[in-house]
């Protein structure tokens, strides 16, 4: 491999890596190290199974349709693709993860400067995610070559002094059945299968900006290292992460807002000046998520929701206005809403990237079929949980 080509791969790994660190990939490793304490091990080969393996499938699934969400969505015929599609720009864009992004920065600012209120800072961040994405063709590239690199660095420094300051970890109630199953479910939060499949665009055009591929198979490989180095980042960060949660879950155990682990963790740990430093860092992480995907809805809504009757700006103006109304709601809030529609898109999506895969390399013709019967199934099992809360009371007066 060729210098240039290493060094654009290594780039693109380290852009898929800080596009989708963002406030769940802070959040819940560092609830789930605090909750499985001495079971920490098989919490994290859980969620690594679902925050890292699963979304490297789905990069897979993209890859071999050339990173068109568009062709892998429309196999599923045109309403049914409409509507998954629809549904998962809901989580990734204005209305889930971009506000999630912006209030977990806020709580990692509000630690040190607690005049700044959540709406004022929601403004400031808009104009920072609007300054970073008003150019397209850039958005990979400042990502990979700058905020990836600072935010890697800053990542690591931050698990490397919690684990400096070594601890036992405390004996948990959790079995290792009920951590592993902990870790798996709290791997589904991160929704980076969702974001692979959107970025993955973002990640070709970038490879295709510094490299010349002669075939859609090469492309296909590069973009596959690419995500194995972003990948394997990923599971590198999470497992300190949880590491140190569990070392001194004594410090965050009664922290109820989980956007603000890391904030009195690090403080804690870290002291004043290194804190600042640990805190900076969550709001960098998940302000460069933010950008990439302020990028992707707002080309959704001036390709599929406009016909490109609206211009890129006008989109962009209308994502970040949206995102700003739902950051206010805060972190917890947001996740309140945001749960059933995880629930019963995320295990669709599952099926539908496996399914692709199949089809692309073995030539499987069943696509429609399991996707929808997942989805039919996971939308009656959500519903069940959700009115079986009220049953027991509606029977007490009989």
């Amino acid at each position: 491999m060729d210098q240039k080509r290493f060094y654009s791969i290594v780039t693109a790994g380290l852009a898929m890596f800080a596009m989708l660190f963002g406030a769940g990939n802070i959040v819940f490793p560092l609830a789930l190290g605090r909750d499985t304490g001495s079971m920490v091990g098989y919490a994290l080969l859980g969620f690594i199974i679902t925050a890292v393996l699963v979304p490297l499938i789905g990069l897979v699934s993209s890859m071999l349709v050339n990173g068109s969400y568009r062709e892998l969505f429309g196999q599923l015929g045109k309403i049914p693709g409409t509507l998954l599609m629809t549904m998962c720009m809901i989580l990734i864009g204005p209305f889930a993860i971009i506000p999630r992004c912006i209030a977990v920065s806020h709580s990692a600012i509000h630690w040190y400067f607690p005049s700044i209120s959540l709406f004022i800072f929601s403004i400031i961040a808009a104009v920072v995610i609007f300054a970073f994405t008003y150019s397209r063709s850039s958005v990979v590239n400042i990502i990979g070559k700058f905020l990836g690199p600072i935010k890697l660095s800053l990542l690591l420094l931050i698990v490397v002094l919690g684990l400096w300051q070594y601890q036992s970890l405390p004996i948990t109630s959790y079995t290792p059945h009920t951590s592993f199953m902990h870790g798996l479910i709290n791997g589904y939060g991160t929704l980076d299968l969702i974001g692979i499949i959107f970025f993955s665009t973002l990640i070709i055009n970038g490879l295709k900006k510094s490299i010349q591929f002669t075939t859609t198979g090469q492309l296909a490989w590069a973009g596959l290292q690419a995500g194995m180095i972003g990948s394997l980042l990923l599971a590198l960060v999470y497992a300190g992460f949880c590491l140190v949660a569990a070392m001194h879950c004594g410090l965050i155990a009664s922290i109820a807002d989980r956007s603000q682990v890391l904030c009195v963790l690090a403080s804690s740990l870290l002291g004043s000046k290194a804190g600042v430093l640990a805190n900076l860092t969550v709001a960098v992480s998940c302000l460069t998520t933010a950008i990439a995907l302020t990028t992707i809805f707002a080309d959704f809504v001036r390709t599929e929701l406009t016909g490109k009757r609206l211009g890129y700006i006008p989109a962009l103006i209308i994502t970040i206005l949206c995102a700003i109304v739902m950051a206010n709601l805060g972190f917890e809030k947001i996740m309140e809403i945001i749960v059933p529609i995880i629930q019963v898109t995320y295990p669709a999506l599952i099926v539908l990237a496996f399914a692709n895969i199949a089809k692309q390399t073995l030539g499987w013709p069943y696509i429609k079929i399991p996707v929808a019967l997942t989805f039919i199934l996971s939308a009656i099992i959500t519903f069940w949980d959700k009115i079986s809360v009220f049953i027991p009371s509606s029977f007490i007066g009989f």
